[in-house]
């Protein structure tokens, strides 16, 4: 049973489980992408304001080595670019991680597993259909991507070679307009394969989430529980709600009878209630019961068939009856407790 074929969709309780295992249709290649879209688009502006004054500072460098004081320049400078560029990946890795999956805490992923040392579940790994996957989508991002750098650089070698024999801050501008052109070439063509991963990505998460007929039943059993038993508990619940209704009989005023299909027995006490009440009803063998146990307590029993096949079809077990038939229900009551009066005498 455990090889049957999967072939049912995943359930949402199948779909939860996944998530707590931290397992979830996503793409890395998308937060790359995305990320180094970023640094590209950022990089303009985070130069502008503070590109002079690193360039500045380095040259200043040069020509006093060792100045600790200049090495505090240098840093600073630095860090006046790098730390908007990082915490601008940061928030963007962030932002796309929640696009994709929203937020997921497993530490399940990070628990010892042996089988993550075995040698022969590794190897097997290593040639998997999953890692000969991985490997050609390695190669093609790689190529496309190093086609259209080198598309980029040969559309602007002359200004490149134009830049080379220009002053340092006079060149900086043509060569950050250039890989800035680099840059945002390789990060659209990245991320459009990154969004084709993750299309796949989320066709193998799919697949491998994927459920036999029996794992449907399984967890049918244990959500909703064993059709079996709760048949037998509902027969058991019945039988018990039915010896109820029966010792129940004993207090009632009258049984009204069909008289054989159908038996429902009254109660009413005016201190506590507005109108008779049906403590007893029953059909074919019930209706049986209910009169045996009307002869057995000297209950009366009274024939009318109208009567009681009205009230067993619209007064429940427990409720009063209803304004319609408190005419014909007063004649039955007075009826019964005539018969009761003549008995006294």
């Amino acid at each position: 049973m455990a090889d049957e074929e999967r072939t049912e969709q995943a359930t949402p309780r199948r779909r939860q489980e996944a998530r707590k295992k931290g397992q979830v249709a996503r793409s890395v290649e998308i937060n790359g992408a995305v990320i180094f879209l970023a640094f590209v688009l950022l990089m303009p502006i985070v130069l502008n304001l503070g590109g002079i004054r690193l360039l500045s500072a380095f040259q200043h460098g040069l020509a006093q080595a060792g100045s600790a004081r200049l090495s505090d320049a240098l840093l600073f400078s630095a860090l006046a670019i790098l730390l908007p560029l990082m915490a601008g990946a940061f928030l963007v890795a962030l932002l796309t991680n929640a696009m994709q999956v929203g937020l997921v805490l497993s530490a399940q992923p990070l628990a010892p597993d042996l089988k993550r040392i075995d040698p022969l579940k590794g190897f097997q790994r290593l040639f998997s259909r999953r890692a000969l996957v991985e490997l050609v989508k390695a190669v093609l991002k790689f190529g496309l991507i190093a086609w259209v750098a080198w598309g980029a650089i040969q559309s602007r070698l002359p200004e490149l070679v134009q830049a080379s024999q220009m002053a340092m801050p006079h060149a900086l501008h043509p060569l950050s307009e250039t890989l800035y052109q680099i840059g945002l070439r390789v990060g659209i063509l990245w991320l459009v394969l990154a969004l084709l991963d993750y299309l796949y990505q989320r066709w193998d998460f799919e697949k491998s989430i994927r459920m036999s007929r029996y794992e449907l039943k399984e967890e049918y059993k244990q959500t909703e529980g064993d059709p079996h038993i709760k048949s037998r508990l509902r027969q058991q619940m019945q039988k018990i709600a039915r010896q109820r209704m029966l010792s129940d009989v004993r207090k009632a005023d009258v049984v009204v009878t069909n008289p054989v299909t159908y038996a429902v027995a009254l109660r009413y006490d005016r201190t506590s209630m507005g109108a008779p009440r049906v403590v007893a009803k029953g059909k074919g063998w019930l209706a049986r019961r209910i009169r045996e146990e009307a002869l057995r307590w000297h209950v009366p029993i009274v024939p009318n068939p109208p009567l009681a096949r009205s009230l067993h079809a619209q007064v429940e077990v427990g409720q009063e009856i209803p304004s319609t038939l408190y005419q014909a229900v007063a004649e039955v009551m007075a009826y019964v407790y005539r018969l009761r009066r003549a008995r006294r005498a």
